[in-house]
């Protein structure tokens, strides 16, 4: 049986976890919705459901299931937010990020 570590885990160190896993996984940017608007956005996609659902439950949002791509690849689940929500969770975890993510959020702040 696998252990609930994480869910014993206080937010500070849950926040440190996200933000390791994010630092890996996850992308932040500023993207267009299809209508011409564009707008700051995070989000993480992988094949943990339960990786990805921490996200969601952390900082709010909802984990969904993308269609499939190519029919042999392993099925993935993403979560994201777009907006302040999107600002505020990357604002809570940049600093713990690597230098590379640093500097790639403080050009996409700057150039918005």
């Amino acid at each position: 049986m696998p252990k609930e570590s994480y869910e014993n885990l206080n937010e500070t160190n849950k926040l440190l976890f996200l933000a390791g896993l994010f630092d890996g996984e996850g992308s932040f940017g500023v993207w267009g919705k299809g209508n011409g608007r564009k707008s700051f956005q995070c989000s993480v996609e992988m094949c943990d459901k339960d990786s990805v659902q921490k996200f969601a439950n952390f900082f709010g949002g909802n984990v969904v299931k993308p269609r499939l791509r190519k029919s042999h690849w392993t099925q993935t689940y993403k979560w994201k937010l777009s907006g302040g929500r999107a600002y505020e969770c990357v604002e809570m975890m940049i600093e713990y990020m690597s230098l590379r993510r640093q500097e790639k959020y403080e050009n996409v702040v700057k150039c918005n």
